[in-house]
């Protein structure tokens, strides 16, 4: 488990982390969100012992990190995966960092052969694509098979199918139930990856929640697709919805005056809409807005939740 109570950093007169207080607690993935220069890699470093609280504390299973008794195979880190020689090979350099942890050679062949580096590894480091040297960042990370794994934008210069093998990995690592520490400026990513979200913004913390509260909260409405359209948007207005047709949707004509109610449907002086389009609801539940469907005999065609993306609540609430 990582703690983080009252953390406190200056540097000078810039205030870089401000009274951050969080835990990241194992068998979960852990999202580490904010803008450029909200200070997520400044508490990564201070979590890491890198550098030294102006106030609080940060501390990994209780302890300082200074303090572990054996700290490769309790953390691994990956802050930034250009900080390697460029003269050694990628085997050469495991080979160094587990020498100095007390790791047998047998585990510095398996984190290559498990990072995808193992056909590679005699290879210098300088001719790595960006990717490369990402996997062999992790590699490092992993080296220890630690605990605790605390890992830095690591999603950037992979392709498609080493975004995908990130994610199952760092899901697979989490369900062994050890503490995972993820940043990430890739929205989209992390909404697939992390399980909880950590979001600070100028050094303070803003939100600490989980990735699906957070997306519930920001939910954008319901889709309803049906043949009985006016109908239904009329049904649906007197539960107290509110009703716009969706993108896309054909308005039709502005009712009749004096038209008759028809059965078990309160008639509100609202614009029709064409049979087959697509209504946008607001104020119920998809749920809610299927049963009142079935009440009036209206046919649907498509019904589903529409949510605000990851990217677009956290602008919203970092605005």
């Amino acid at each position: 488990m990582i703690e983080v109570t009252d953390l406190t950093k200056l540097y000078g007169s810039t205030r870089a982390v401000s009274g951050l207080t969080f835990r990241v607690k194992p068998g979960q993935v852990t999202g580490f969100l904010g803008h450029n220069g909200a200070g997520k890699s400044t508490t990564m470093r201070l979590i890491l012992g890198l550098h030294t609280p102006t106030a609080g504390k940060a501390l990994i299973n209780g302890v300082r990190k200074q303090e572990l008794r054996d700290p490769m195979r309790e953390v691994g880190a990956m802050l930034d995966a250009a900080e390697v020689q460029g003269g050694r090979s990628a085997f050469a350099h495991l080979q160094a960092l587990a020498y100095a942890g007390g790791i047998g050679r047998r585990r510095v062949v398996a984190v290559l052969e498990e990072v995808g580096l193992a056909g590679a590894a005699r290879k210098r480091i300088a001719g790595f694509s960006q990717g490369m040297r990402q996997r062999l960042g992790i590699a490092a990370a992993l080296l220890g098979d630690p605990g605790v794994l605390i890992l830095d934008e690591p999603v950037n210069g992979l392709d498609p199918d080493g975004i995908r093998w990130l994610r199952t990995l760092l899901r697979s690592l989490a369900a062994e139930g050890r503490t995972v520490l993820l940043s990430s400026h890739l929205m989209t990513e992390m909404s697939l990856t992390a399980d909880r979200l950590i979001i600070i913004g100028r050094g303070r913390l803003i939100e600490d929640t989980t990735t699906a509260d957070l997306l519930a909260r920001f939910q954008s409405g319901v889709l309803v697709r049906s043949p009985h359209a006016a109908r239904l948007s009329r049904a649906l207005e007197a539960a107290g919805a509110t009703i716009r047709p969706a993108e896309g949707a054909d308005a039709g004509e502005e009712p009749v005056p004096g038209r008759p109610a028809e059965a078990g449907v309160d008639v509100r002086p609202i614009r029709d809409v064409g049979a087959g389009a697509g209504l946008l609801v607001t104020g119920l539940t998809a749920a809610a807005v299927g049963d009142i469907a079935l009440a009036n005999g209206c046919g649907v065609h498509e019904l589903v939740s529409r949510r605000t993306s990851l990217e677009e609540a956290f602008m919203e609430i970092t605005r």
